[in-house]
């Protein structure tokens, strides 16, 4: 069990690194896009293994220092991360968000969803097709917490499209129409990762997601993906569907949030 619990740390970090820098420090690693400095998946600290309150101290200089073109700062914090570490960011006023459940699929997928038109996103009108849907999940911001701006959404499709080929989107149609869309990636320690679910809430309770799901999970068996993981925020409903399908809770993961006003 720890080393699963390990394997999915370090694959959850893997996953938001992809498509972009990293600088890697001897206990935590910080992941930039200075193009993007917006986007808290491009700009954050992950991986954290500061103990004592000198490496604590090491880490939030070299998160300043490496993220000085954000106005936030954001720790993800893992099974793995020494304690002192949520402590220390709650003492300096950081915010947690609400925490991840990072849920695992080891048997067989519970599924036996309906037939839905799904393809691959390969060409610029998949592209532009994924685009819109995005638009459509932040102005509904049900996923995060609200409406994002424009330039947020520009930002998270850079980063999608930075992720490929690695990452591998896919799009559902239904009457003629992309209403949803869904990735799968296979990350090292042949952890699977099933992320980026999003339905038109039109066409939602229709098993179009248990559908993307499955094609996924499927695609990356094929690929020889042991575990296959999937997060769910701890107070949203997708949780549910997911527990249905087979994944089962292993771990939380953690975020802690700051603006900076210079």
């Amino acid at each position: 069990m720890a080393d699963l619990v390990a394997g999915v740390c370090a694959a959850y970090a893997w996953q938001r690194a992809l498509g972009h820098e990293v600088v890697t420090g001897p206990l935590w690693r910080i992941v930039r896009d200075p193009a993007h400095p917006h986007i808290w998946d491009a700009n954050h600290v992950s991986g954290i293994r500061a103990g004592s309150a000198a490496e604590i101290d090491a880490m939030l200089r070299a998160a300043d220092a490496a993220l000085a073109h954000c106005r936030h700062r954001l720790f993800v914090v893992d099974p793995l991360t020494p304690p002192a570490v949520a402590a220390r960011l709650a003492l300096d006023d950081y915010r947690e968000l609400t925490p991840t459940i990072q849920m695992v699929l080891e048997g067989p997928l519970r599924a036996a969803p309906p037939a839905v038109d799904l393809r691959p996103v390969t060409s610029d009108a998949d592209w532009r097709s994924l685009a819109a849907l995005l638009a459509a999940d932040h102005a509904e911001g049900a996923r995060t917490g609200g409406p994002l701006p424009d330039h947020v959404t520009e930002g998270m499709l850079a980063s999608y499209r930075a992720k490929v080929p690695a990452y591998q989107f896919y799009l559902a149609r239904l009457d003629g129409d992309d209403c949803a869309y869904g990735a799968a990636v296979r990350c090292p320690g042949d952890i699977g990762m099933v992320e980026d679910l999003f339905t038109l809430p039109s066409r939602r309770r229709s098993g179009i997601a248990s559908a993307i799901i499955e094609r996924a999970v499927a695609d990356l068996r094929r690929l020889d993906a042991g575990p296959i993981l999937i997060g769910a925020h701890a107070g949203e409903p997708p949780k549910r569907l997911y527990a249905s399908l087979g994944f089962v809770p292993l771990c939380m993961t953690r975020e802690y949030f700051a603006e900076r006003t210079a």
